[in-house]
């Protein structure tokens, strides 16, 4: 079995962005797919799938670890994000095409099932602390044990650091009012926050709400200074979905950066 043919599929939702997707097809009319995270210009999304395909057609499908290879190291200069979020869909379909030769689930060619169900937590959202901890309860009602948020106002950035943190505290208080103490409550700083002395601060402050972990504390690039914020840190640190690849997962890992890896399917590579 060869790959003929990989196209790259873009659907535009008018209430949201773009969905970007990769169909790979094969000479046995078996065909695979996957989805491109838009990690910036959808337009360029195309352009990778042509490139990685003059690589891959011809090739066998199932060899997915050698057809990655062949795409990343055959790269002259690193990829960037367009690329890897390109190429981590081609891998999807490429896993997709050999689950339905073998006809197993995917999750029994990486090794079977290890749990019956996963817990989810819920984004959410409210420009007022009372907006937040109604869409909290909102959540909490509808069975979510688990809850995320950012730690700030969504207009923190016009205020004073002093005024946000304690803005933030009063919208967390209004958040534990309405759900309690059961439910945990994650924070993401969405890599925000440009001081590490700043995430201390505001962490800190936040303790009182018992916070299940603060996400992207600050960006993700500085993997050295994620480790030296993250031995000062009072509550776990979670990060990783803005990182591409096993190589930048593991120097994370090796400077003590996270608590919680958060990989994203369809960005790592």
């Amino acid at each position: 079995m060869k790959i003929t043919n990989i196209e790259c599929l873009i659907s535009t939702d008018a209430s949201a962005s773009n969905l970007v997707y990769v169909k790979t097809k094969t000479d046995a009319g078996i065909y695979g797919v996957g989805e491109v995270y838009h990690v910036g210009p959808d337009a360029a999304s195309p352009v990778w799938v042509e490139y990685f395909a003059e690589q891959l057609v011809g090739q066998d499908p199932t060899e997915i670890e050698r057809n990655w290879a062949l795409c990343y190291q055959g790269a002259r200069f690193p990829i960037g994000s367009t690329g890897l979020a390109a190429l981590s869909a081609i891998d999807q379909s490429l896993w997709d095409i050999t689950g339905k030769v073998l006809d197993k689930p995917v999750y029994e060619l990486m090794g079977g099932r290890v749990r019956d169900k996963i817990r989810a937590y819920w984004d959410i959202h409210g420009t007022t602390p009372n907006e937040l901890a109604e869409d909290a309860r909102k959540q909490v009602d509808k069975g979510f044990t688990a809850l995320k948020a950012s730690p700030l106002s969504p207009s923190w950035r016009e205020m004073r650091w002093n005024d946000a943190v304690a803005d933030g505290l009063a919208r967390f208080k209004a958040v534990r009012e309405a759900i309690g103490n059961e439910i945990d409550v994650g924070f993401d700083a969405h890599a925000a926050i440009f001081e590490p002395i700043r995430v201390l601060e505001l962490t800190d402050a936040l303790m009182e709400f018992n916070p299940w972990f603060m996400e992207e504390p600050i960006r993700m690039e500085n993997r050295h200074e994620m480790g030296k914020l993250r031995d000062k840190m009072p509550c776990a640190v979670a990060t990783g979905e803005c990182l591409y690849t096993k190589f930048e997962m593991w120097e994370l890992i090796r400077e003590g950066g996270v608590d919680i890896l958060q990989p994203e399917v369809c960005i790592v590579g």
